[in-house]
């Protein structure tokens, strides 16, 4: 899949639709063998569909052309909800489509749908925050960078019953110099 999302990052389309079909209906031994089926990862499947979709805005000078991938591109977001009837972005993409297309009661339909089954995400931010508040190390934990520091009591390597500063003054004191210039 990752060939597929690179070429489609970098707008080779027609490239990156050859690859996420391939993992959606390609079949051999060793697939077979291991068990996988990765014909119903709606996943990959959503990654095709989005992707017809952006090829048919290329063609905006070709109706005809134009209207095959938005068709195309509606029968994977489709086969998504046929797994997951509540996939946000099968029904996100289905109302865009279906408007594309001129067919707007469709796109009304899913569009409610989307509404609906989409995540409140003032609701689940509101959690986050009030959970962050009520753990302090859940909330330090949870930071983009985290720095731990080395020499807070209990840290690995030193000795519990040893205070912090202690340890400091033991790592920092004459015999660290003797020692260094005995090298």
């Amino acid at each position: 899949m990752l060939n597929g999302l690179v070429d489609k990052q970098n707008g080779y389309l027609d490239k990156a639709i050859t690859e996420f079909r391939s993992i959606l209906e390609d079949r051999y031994p060793e697939i077979e063998q291991r068990g996988f089926d990765f014909s119903k990862d709606y996943e990959v499947i959503n990654e095709l569909g989005q992707t017809l979709f952006e090829r048919a805005k290329l063609e905006r000078g070709n109706k005809t052309q134009q209207q095959e991938f938005l068709t195309q591109a509606a029968e994977q977001f489709s086969r998504t909800l046929d797994m997951d009837s509540e996939n946000v972005t099968a029904h996100y993409n289905l109302a865009l489509i279906y408007q594309q297309l001129g067919d707007q009661k469709r796109a009304a339909i899913h569009q409610g749908l989307h509404e609906r089954y989409r995540p409140d995400d003032n609701a689940r931010d509101r959690a986050v925050a009030i959970e962050r508040r009520r753990n302090p190390a859940a909330d330090h934990a949870a930071q983009a960078t985290i720095i731990y520091s080395l020499q807070r009591p209990g840290a690995p390597g030193l000795s519990a019953s040893v205070p912090q500063t202690a340890a400091l003054k033991q790592e920092s004191g004459p015999e660290l110099a003797k020692a260094k210039n005995e090298r």
